[in-house]
């Protein structure tokens, strides 16, 4: 793609946007023609035809917020005199004059609707809000017109077509151009940067891009047929196990609720109530309870029992169709106390409460933290190994089949000699801080990005004396990630001996989760002495 070549500004940012936008179109661009969708093909095709100016201008103007623009508020620095760069984005179709003058009065400040009234001799309406104001000089819209008195104002064109170009770069609808340079400015590190054409073919590209949009909210009425039910569970599992999106919970939550909707309107009354228990905290509602009330107790219970099938084996309740119940599930260990607990309901206080109550040699509340940092750095070169299918965009934090069924499968030969590694004591501590040094700093779905802590090293030297306990905990995480995500103990103690013992806290009126009575059933028969400390509040004297 012959692009224009950067020439000297007066600005220090230079080309500074634009070498982002290069890198968002440079790679569709680098795809096979029959793979490249038509309307990315040619937005990279007008964008290659504008102007050096134009392009830098473009690229401003995609950080900036909202569709409207006051072509005199664009003299940037590096783009100089906007008129001659906006004419040429309006001709490549980038930009559109806009001409309704409701629209323009919203872009201006509330000092310069009194200057208009003044000047076209309008009676100042007695309320003097923004709303009068607009409604005042609206209705006086052809006098504005004649005398030219409105500032020219263009519209952003092309918005869909960027939003795709930004998906086929980032692999997700929450990517934008914003995110590329806050990337660079904080200097993230992506332990994979595949090149070449991601998709496999158009119509895979399509139907990825369709499940983006479904899971962000644009919502299709063919999701509610009763064909599409491989749609809704692949959806599911988008919304439900968020592994690299999306990230805000609320709009999560929105989607599961009218996901639920559209599965009981096509008779999935079974799956509607997976997806609602999928649901987080934050969002649960009356609505939702009171639907699952009317369904019924006993189909709840059928369908989470076999929702946690085929991870749990026989370690829960089992639903007994023939006597209508539940099956007791085996006790777990549980430490009982009362304390007196700090008030409100802030996070880990109940945790604190009860880390000082045991009185441990070491301990900390690290909760999901802990399976999590043992996996990455136990696994990290297996996990972003390059495998088929799994990265298709530079910017990936996790393969694609991560937090799926298909992760184990597709890397089974390399997973299980890893597993044996660790068991042989052939992989130590040693090997994992060279996995640190390697991998330590990428961008990654597991963990964040800041250091490992020497409390986290101590911990994980604990665990290297014990070589057939830490290759039993990397291979359960193995076969499914997902689970270093959900119900591991609060906290992690260390004795003196130097041996790793694990505790679930569970303050007033707390119960344990499937997912937490299945890691204090496991840990035990691996060797980690695992229990619940159930605390009751006591009354505070002082």
């Amino acid at each position: 793609m012959a692009l224009s070549a950067p020439s000297p500004v007066p600005s220090g940012l230079g080309d500074f946007y634009r070498e982002h936008l290069l890198e968002l179109v440079r790679w569709v661009d680098s795809w096979a023609p029959e793979l490249c969708p038509a309307d990315l093909r040619a937005y990279v095709r007008a964008f290659e035809r504008l102007p050096l100016t134009a392009q830098r201008l473009w690229a401003r103007l995609l950080l900036r917020k909202g569709p409207r623009f006051i072509v005199s508020d664009l003299a940037y620095e590096e783009v100089g005199d906007p008129a001659g760069p906006v004419l040429a984005l309006v001709l490549g179709g980038f930009l559109s004059l806009e001409q309704e003058v409701p629209a323009r009065l919203a872009m201006l400040p509330r000092a310069t609707l009194l200057t208009l009234c003044d000047a076209l001799s309008l009676p100042r309406p007695r309320d003097q809000r923004r709303p009068a104001l607009e409604a005042t000089l609206a209705a006086a819209a052809p006098a504005l017109r004649a005398r030219s008195l409105l500032p020219l104002t263009v519209r952003r064109e092309q918005s869909r077509t960027h939003a795709r170009l930004a998906f086929a770069f980032f692999g997700e609808t929450e990517g934008d151009l914003s995110t590329l340079v806050l990337s660079a400015l904080q200097r993230l590190r992506f332990a994979q940067g595949p090149r070449g054409a991601p998709w496999p073919s158009r119509a895979a590209f399509e139907a990825a891009f369709a499940l983006h949009e479904a899971a962000d909210g644009t919502w299709s009425p063919a999701l509610r047929m009763p064909e599409a039910a491989g749609l809704r569970r692949r959806l599911f599992c988008a919304l439900a196990w968020p592994g690299l999106r999306p990230r805000d919970e609320a709009r999560r939550g929105r989607g599961l609720w009218r996901l639920a909707r559209h599965a009981r309107a096509a008779g999935e009354g079974a799956f509607a109530l997976r997806v609602l228990g999928a649901l987080p905290k934050a969002v649960e509602g009356l609505s939702s309870l009171r639907w699952l009330h009317e369904t019924g107790a006993r189909e709840q219970e059928a369908w989470r029992l076999a929702a946690l099938d085929g991870t749990l084996g026989g370690e829960v309740a089992r639903y007994d169709y023939g006597r209508g119940r539940c099956r007791p599930a085996p006790k777990l260990p549980t430490m009982r106390a009362r304390l007196v607990l700090p008030p409100g309901r802030q996070s880990g206080r109940v945790e604190g409460a009860a880390l000082r109550h045991l009185g441990a040699f070491r301990g900390w509340h690290w909760e999901n933290r802990f399976p999590a940092w043992v996996l990455y750095l136990s696994a990290a070169d297996l996990i972003f190994a390059p495998s088929p299918g799994a990265f298709t965009h530079p910017q990936q934090t996790a393969p694609h089949d991560l937090f799926t069924e298909a992760f184990y499968p597709a890397r089974a030969e390399a997973l299980e000699a890893r597993c044996a590694a660790l068991a042989s004591g052939a992989f130590g501590l040693g090997a994992a801080q060279g996995l640190w040094h390697r991998f330590g700093g990428c961008a990654n779905a597991l963990v964040p990005r800041q250091l490992p802590s020497s409390a986290l090293w101590l911990a994980l030297g604990a665990l290297a004396q014990a070589p057939e306990r830490w290759a039993a905990l990397v291979a359960w995480l193995l076969r499914a990630p997902l689970r270093c995500r959900r119900g591991f103990p609060d906290l992690t103690l260390l004795s003196k001996g130097g041996e790793l013992s694990f505790v679930e806290v569970k303050g007033p009126g707390d119960q344990l989760r499937p997912e937490q009575r299945e890691w204090l059933t496991l840990l035990p028969r691996w060797g980690f002495p695992a229990t619940c400390f159930a605390l009751e509040a006591a009354p505070d004297v002082g």
